[in-house]
């Protein structure tokens, strides 16, 4: 009985070990938000988009990186997708970020409207001049 028990217990730590391993090479390859804002040029005045904010917030990466599937990845920025023009079925980046409920003021007014804490839904509160 001895021998089991000692058996028992020496597999529980080899197996604690193991999961351990496996969660600390999760983590490690874990993607990180950038910790500097992003700032895109526009005509009506440069646009910050701080995301420490959004995920402080609650806001899933997944939300605005909807086509993201490689975690170990970084995943595409805006532009690399939604260009000045329509192109086959993918939205102008002026509609991501302006015309749908998952567009950026879309996601703002639907914070706002649930009594979160949001973004700004005015042109002049993301376009500084």
């Amino acid at each position: 009985m001895k021998k089991l028990k000692k058996f028992f217990y020496g597999f529980l730590a080899v197996m604690f070990a193991v999961s351990m391993v496996a969660v600390t090479m999760v983590y490690a390859g874990a993607v990180k938000a950038p910790t500097k804002p992003l700032t895109f040029q526009n005509k009506k005045g440069p646009v910050t988009f701080e995301h420490s904010i959004h995920t402080k917030a609650g806001v899933k990466c997944e939300k605005c990186h909807h086509m993201w599937k490689d975690k170990t990845k970084a995943p595409k920025g805006c532009k690399e997708c939604h260009k000045a023009k329509k192109t086959g079925d993918v939205p102008r980046l002026y509609s991501m970020a302006h015309k749908s409920d998952h567009s950026c003021k879309g996601c703002h007014k639907a914070f706002k409207k649930a009594g979160k804490k949001a973004g700004p839904t005015k042109c002049s509160g993301c376009h500084k001049k």
